[in-house]
C-alpha cells in the first residue's frame, strides 16, 4: 500500500482534528508532527492534550489515517463553543446538513479531555445532540454502523464538534502483529511500534530502507508496507530466513544478507530502521550490542543518501544510546520514552548525519 501525499485544497482555512492513542502520547505526537512535515503541508498544529487541531488548506486527514499508528481517529471540526455556551443552540442548522445527508445514518460520541463533564452528563448530552440533529436533518441514529460518526470533544475550556473517520490502520496492524505473522521470534518488534520508527524517518514510497539487525522482519515489513524497498542484514541465517518468509508474503522487494554490521556490507541507502538486539547472542554471536551500534554509527555517513532525521533507533536506557550517538558527531533530534512495562523503559531516537 504506497500513501498518498496530495490532498485536496480549499480557498480559506479549514481546522481539522487528531485523536491519539494514549499508548505512547509523546510518540503519537512525534509521529503526527513528522507525517505533517513530509506531507509539506502549511498546517499549523496545537495539541490539547490527546487532541491535534490543525489549521489548513489541506485536508491531510486521509494520509494521517493511512499512516499513522497512533492516531485513532481523525476529521473535521464542524464547531468550537466556550464551555460554557450551549452547544446545541450554537451549531448552525446550515452546518449539519452539509455534513451529514437526509439518507445517511449517524452516531454522536463524546470524549473529554478534562475533568470538566462526567460520564452521565455526556451521556445525556448524546442523546439530545442526536435527537437534535435527526430533527434538523433528518437521518436516523445508527450507533453499530453509522455513515457519519460525530465526535463532541469535551476539554477544559472549549467544546468541539467534529465529523469523524476511524483508523482502519490499526485494526490492519494488530491483524499483522509479530505473533500472526508467518513467521515469528519472540526478538521482534510489535507492528505499531515499527510503523511509528518508519513514519518517524519519514518513509516514502520506493526508498531504500536499511535495517542492520533485521532479525525476523517486523520493521521491514511496516517498511515494506509504506512502499519502500528493504535491505535487511542479520548473522543470524534462521531468523534471515524467517524475515524472507515474511517480506515475501508481502511482495513488496526486498534484499536479505547475512551479515556483520562492523562490516557493513552496503554502499547506500535512504534511511535506516533498526532495534539493536540488546546483546542477544543469537544474533551478535557474543558480541556487545552497544560495540555494534558504534559500528554502524561510524558508517552511516558515508551511506545515507537522506541527510536530515534519517536514522531511527531504539533501543534500552541503558544502552545509552543518545550520549554515543553524540560523541560519534550525530545530530540527536528526539529522544522518545516508550514503558513497555513497570520494569522495562525503550528509548526511541531519531538522528541526523
Amino acid at each position: 500500500m504506497q500513501a498518498a501525499i496530495t490532498y485536496t485544497s480549499d480557498e480559506f482555512l479549514t481546522t481539522y482534528f487528531v485523536y491519539v492513542s494514549g499508548e505512547h502520547i509523546s510518540a503519537a505526537k512525534a509521529e503526527v508532527n513528522a507525517l505533517i512535515h513530509l506531507s509539506k503541508s502549511d498546517a499549523v498544529l496545537n495539541w490539547d492534550g490527546r487532541i491535534g487541531l490543525m489549521d489548513s488548506q489541506k485536508n491531510m486527514i486521509p494520509f494521517l489515517l493511512e499512516r499513522a499508528a497512533l492516531v485513532k481517529e481523525a476529521g473535521l471540526v464542524l464547531t468550537e463553543i466556550d464551555e460554557q455556551d450551549d452547544l446545541i443552540e450554537s451549531l448552525s442548522d446550515d452546518v449539519l446538513k452539509n455534513n451529514i445527508g437526509s439518507d445517511e445514518t449517524f452516531s454522536v460520541r463524546t470524549i473529554s479531555t478534562s475533568e470538566g463533564a462526567s460520564a452521565a452528563e455526556r451521556l445525556d448530552f448524546e442523546s439530545r445532540l442526536g435527537a437534535h440533529i435527526s430533527q434538523v436533518v433528518g437521518s436516523r441514529v445508527n450507533l453499530d454502523y453509522p455513515k457519519i460518526r460525530i465526535l463532541v470533544i469535551f476539554s477544559k475550556k472549549h467544546v468541539r464538534v467534529c465529523k469523524s473517520v476511524a483508523s482502519k490502520l490499526r485494526p490492519m496492524l494488530r491483524s499483522r502483529e509479530s505473533g500472526r505473522k508467518p513467521f515469528f521470534h519472540p526478538s521482534m518488534m510489535n507492528t505499531t511500534l515499527s510503523r511509528v520508527m518508519c513514519n518517524l524517518v519519514r518513509v516514502v514510497p520506493n526508498e531504500v530502507v536499511l535495517d542492520p539487525f533485521c532479525g525476523g522482519g517486523g520493521i521491514l515489513c511496516e517498511a515494506s508496507f509504506i512502499g519502500a524497498r528493504t535491505v535487511g542484514i542479520d548473522l543470524n541465517w534462521r531468523l534471515l530466513t524467517g524475515s524472507k518468509v515474511n517480506l515475501s508474503s508481502i511482495g513488496n522487494n526486498y534484499n536479505l544478507i547475512q551479515g556483520d554490521v562492523r562490516r557493513l556490507p552496503v554502499s547506500m541507502c535512504d534511511s535506516i530502521i533498526t532495534d539493536p538486539p540488546y546483546g542477544r547472542a543469537s544474533s551478535t554471536r557474543g558480541a556487545q550490542a552497544i560495540d555494534l551500534v558504534e559500528a554502524l554509527f561510524g558508517d552511516v555517513d558515508s551511506i545515507l543518501r537522506r541527510r536530515d532525521e534519517s536514522i531511527c533507533i531504539c533501543g534500552s536506557q541503558e544502552m545509552n544510546l543518545q550520549d554515543l550517538a553524540e560523541r560519534m558527531g550525530l545530530v540527536v533530534n528526539q529522544v522518545l520514552q516508550i514503558r513497555v512495562h513497570s520494569g522495562l523503559v525503550r528509548e526511541l531516537l531519531t538522528l541526523s548525519v
